[in-house]
C-alpha cells in the first residue's frame, strides 16, 4: 500500500509540473534581453578608441612633417635669392641702378619659378598622402562595420540558442517572470 501510496503522489506530482504553464516565446525573449542587460552591467565592456582618431592624428604628424619639408625647401630658394642679390654690384647713378632693378627684376622673376618648381615637387607627396589617409580611415570604417555584423550575428546566435533552450527545457512561465524581475545577474541565475 505504501508502495501505491508513493507511485500515486510520484504521478501527482509529474501531472502538476507536466501542467505548470509554458512560457510563450516572446516571453523568453524579454527574458533574454534582461540576461543580456544584467550580463552587460555586471561585465561591462571596456571603451574602445575609435581608430579613426588614431589614424587622423597619426596622419597630422605625417603632414607636418611634410609641410615643415616644404617650407624648409622653400626658404632654402629664398635664401639663395637673397645671395644673389646681395651678390649684384652696388649701383651708382641712375643708369647703374636701373639696371641693378632690371637684374634683381630678372632674379625675382626666376627664383619665384624655382619655388613655383619646389612648391609643385611636394604636390605628389601631399596627394600621396591624402590617398593614404583616406584608404586608411575607409579600411577602418569597413573593419568596425564587419566587426559590428560579426557581433550582431553573434547576438542572434546565442538568442535563437536560448530560446531553443528553454523550449526543450520547457521553461515556465515563473521562472521567466522570477527572471524578468532579477536586479543582478546571481538572482537570474537562481531562478527555477
Amino acid at each position: 500500500m505504501k508502495k501505491l501510496a508513493t507511485v500515486f503522489v510520484a504521478i501527482v506530482a509529474l501531472a502538476f509540473v507536466a501542467c505548470a504553464k509554458k512560457a510563450t516565446p516572446d516571453e523568453v525573449k524579454k527574458a533574454y534581453a534582461k540576461l543580456v542587460e544584467l550580463q552587460k552591467a555586471a561585465n561591462p565592456a571596456p571603451a574602445v578608441e575609435d581608430p579613426a582618431v588614431k589614424i587622423n592624428g597619426d596622419f597630422a604628424q605625417k603632414l607636418q612633417a611634410l609641410q615643415t619639408a616644404q617650407a624648409e625647401a622653400l626658404k632654402a630658394v629664398d635664401d639663395d635669392l637673397a645671395k644673389a642679390k646681395d651678390a649684384l654690384p652696388k649701383a651708382k647713378g641712375k643708369k647703374a641702378e636701373a639696371a641693378n632693378a632690371a637684374a634683381a627684376a630678372k632674379l625675382d622673376e626666376e627664383f619665384n619659378a624655382k619655388k613655383n618648381e619646389a612648391a609643385q615637387g611636394f604636390a605628389p607627396q601631399f596627394a600621396g598622402l591624402n590617398k593614404a589617409k583616406a584608404d586608411a580611415l575607409k579600411a577602418a570604417a569597413d573593419a568596425k562595420a564587419k566587426a559590428e555584423a560579426d557581433a550582431k550575428a553573434q547576438a542572434d546566435k546565442d538568442q535563437a540558442a536560448y530560446l531553443d533552450k528553454a523550449v526543450k527545457d520547457r521553461t515556465t512561465k515563473a521562472k521567466v517572470d522570477c527572471q524578468l524581475k532579477a536586479a543582478k545577474l546571481d538572482d537570474f541565475n537562481k531562478c527555477k
